[in-house]
């Protein structure tokens, strides 16, 4: 593998690519009308409505034969028939998923692997935030954009070195040694770089960019430290049929767990995922 003589920054790495995708500006804004009490079913409509095959999307999901019913055509009818939450979760899985439109043939991931682990990620985060009293909204958010800065860093070094590759470890290190080794910084760091650049709120952006040491995270250490254990969650469930090894003790007693509860959990993450997998209309399911 090509290592660039001189370590680029995050940022340089945001300059490089011509335009970050608009699907992260409208995450932004669903995240805002989640967290704003005075919004309404009619401000998420317009937002969906404002990209145009994320509508599409919404108005086939409302037509597949888990609703069945009249046609559906119209954002408002789609919406009334799946649900406000529904829709909600729904939107932000698919903007996320625009992110990775391609192969990401650094890491040797097509996309429906990286759609897998960002929405595993979402749900486990979210279920480890009900269990936790966090915030539930941020914390699926943070799962479904906690690996966006691999877009980044496969964009950068494939115009570089198209035969580049990196070796995946298992987990916790995962890509984090191969990426410092060739960047000096890893996909979490650019991922809170995204995340700065489009004005996420800063408990965010701190926790993306410590998920996988949380022990430095000043301000967002709860939260970070739920990346870090939905990201086992993540790998225990799209690992195919690699083992994983269990979370060290500290980081179960972090979170008042016992291996039971981590399994029990697991387990119900797992039913969650599949039933989005199959709502969004993803295809097959494929291992990493």
């Amino acid at each position: 593998m090509s290592v660039p003589q001189r370590y680029p920054t995050p940022a340089h790495l945001i300059q490089q690519m011509k335009a970050l995708p608009s699907s992260l500006q409208s995450m932004q804004q669903a995240l805002q009308l989640l967290e704003d009490p005075d919004s309404s079913l009619d401000d998420l409509v317009d937002l969906i409505r404002l990209e145009r095959s994320l509508a599409a999307k919404v108005i086939h999901m409302a037509n597949s034969a888990a609703y069945a019913g009249e046609p559906c055509d119209t954002i408002e009818l789609a919406v009334q028939r799946l649900g406000y939450s529904v829709v909600q979760d729904a939107a932000m899985a698919l903007m996320a998923i625009e992110v990775f439109p391609g192969p990401l043939r650094l890491y040797g991931y097509p996309p429906q692997i990286i759609w897998r682990h960002s929405l595993a990620m979402a749900c486990a985060m979210r279920e480890l935030a009900r269990i936790r009293q966090e915030d539930t909204g941020k914390a699926y958010a943070l799962g479904l954009l906690h690996n966006i800065g691999m877009v980044l860093i496969d964009n950068w070094v494939m115009k570089r070195d198209e035969a580049a590759r990196l070796q995946h470890q298992d987990w916790p290190d995962e890509w984090q040694t191969a990426e410092q080794n060739l960047l000096g910084f890893d996909h979490a760091v650019a991922t809170a770089e995204v995340m700065t650049k489009l004005n996420f709120p800063a408990v965010m952006v701190e926790a993306a960019r410590f998920q996988c040491r949380p022990e430095g995270a000043r301000n967002a250490y709860r939260m970070a430290a739920l990346m870090q254990m939905a990201r086992w969650i993540r790998r225990q469930i799209c690992g195919g049929s690699d083992t994983c090894p269990l979370p060290e003790p500290e980081l179960l007693r972090e979170h008042g767990m016992r291996i039971s509860d981590l399994i029990t959990i697991t387990q119900r993450v797992t039913v969650e995922l599949e039933t989005a997998w199959e709502r969004l209309g993803l295809g097959q399911r494929r291992a990493a």
